[in-house]
């Protein structure tokens, strides 16, 4: 009884007082959950119980919730939402195998399989209007929205190699952004939906794996590198204030969530637990 009312108690101290956080994926409950966090890693949450697997949170403004991908022990697979409070609901996925909500939840993203390629195409939800968007005959995946929700990235192989585009929504056309010789992976969107921050992986040695971060303007196509030090990191998420990246990693063989400023300085751990963490999510309920 007493372990209930400290969760409902750490449930309500989160939800009221807590603006900012870090949803991410553990199994130091046995098998895989969405945790949430604070931004210093002092109070933590766990959102999901599934005795099957969650994982992938990405934070949606209009359900202020994290979406998640989920299966039962039977290995059935639903997407589903949890706010702060452990709310869990299931969504209707409108029969698509990914269902990437748009910021203002009136539209979303799904992927089709052909053979080796894989397109992109948008549905809207109150007419339930099916477009294309992305056909190369290629590998196109990953989809991202924009904050500002007019825009995605997307990762496509069409030139060889992953390299990092845009889709513009309001002029219709698909924009590169990356020539490089080896492969981008992981993105997240600054909050002026006018730069990306990723991930390139360089090292052509199995055993001697880089991956660095990376800024690009989408209009000017500057690139900033933010980080270069010959480590390994994963999934990125930018917070919603553009000064913090929260970032998994591999360091002295444990999987971990970190955090640092977004010029690459001050890079601290946030989760001590010796199990494996990954994919990030900044959460933000400001104005809520």
């Amino acid at each position: 009884m007493i372990r209930i009312y400290i969760f409902l108690f750490l449930i309500w101290k989160i939800s009221a007082n807590a603006q900012t956080g870090i949803a991410y994926l553990s199994n130091e409950s046995g098998n895989f959950d969405i945790y949430w966090m604070s931004i210093d890693g002092s109070q933590k949450l766990q959102l999901t119980r599934n005795e099957g697997w969650d994982w992938s949170p990405k934070w949606n403004s209009k359900l202020q919730a994290f979406i998640f991908n989920s299966t039962d022990t039977s290995g059935n697979f639903e997407i589903r939402s949890v706010d702060l409070a452990g709310y869990i609901d299931s969504l209707n996925t409108f029969g698509k195998e990914e269902f990437i909500l748009s910021p203002d939840g009136t539209k979303f993203l799904y992927t089709l399989k052909d053979g080796n390629n894989r397109y992109i195409g948008l549905t809207d939800i109150q007419s339930g209007r099916n477009r294309l968007l992305v056909a190369h005959p290629s590998y196109n995946g990953r989809p991202d929205w924009s904050p500002d929700g007019t825009k995605f990235s997307f990762i496509s192989d069409r030139e060889g190699n992953n390299e990092l585009y845009f889709y513009d929504l309001e002029a219709q056309n698909t924009i590169r952004l990356t020539t490089s010789e080896k492969s981008e992976k992981y993105t997240s969107w600054m909050p002026d939906s006018k730069q990306l921050v990723y991930t390139y992986h360089y090292s052509e040695e199995r055993d001697k794996e880089s991956n660095d971060i990376f800024m690009i303007d989408l209009y000017t196509k500057e690139i900033n590198q933010i980080t270069n030090d010959s480590k390994f990191y994963q999934e990125i998420s930018v917070s919603p204030d553009g000064q913090k990246i929260a970032f998994h990693a591999k360091r002295m063989g444990k999987d971990h969530i970190y955090v640092m400023d977004l010029d690459g300085s001050n890079e601290a751990k946030l989760t001590t637990v010796d199990a494996y963490h990954g994919e990030p999510a900044w959460s933000d309920t400001k104005g809520n």
